[in-house]
């Protein structure tokens, strides 16, 4: 008797402050309806890659200039008293 309730518990999974919300089932998922198809939605072109634009802070001199000197200005270079 008690065994089916936890395994009930453990199917459904709780929101902050609803109702359990039951999980997506399998059959349903993106990625099945898009089995077979070559680049799964992405696009053949524009890969999906892991880090396209760099890692991080990376180019912020180079392609991510635009960026840094709108919402960052004076980040690089030196001034002041070190």
């Amino acid at each position: 008797q008690g065994g089916s309730s936890s395994v009930r518990a453990q199917a459904q999974s709780r929101s902050e402050d609803g109702p359990p919300i039951a999980a997506m089932t399998a059959r349903f998922k993106k990625s099945r309806h898009l089995r077979g198809q070559i680049s799964n939605g992405r696009g053949r072109i524009g890969k999906h890659r892991k880090h396209p634009g760099g890692c991080g802070n990376s180019g912020g001199q180079h392609h991510h200039r635009i960026n840094f000197d709108k919402y960052h200005p004076g980040y690089f270079g030196k001034v002041g008293m070190r």
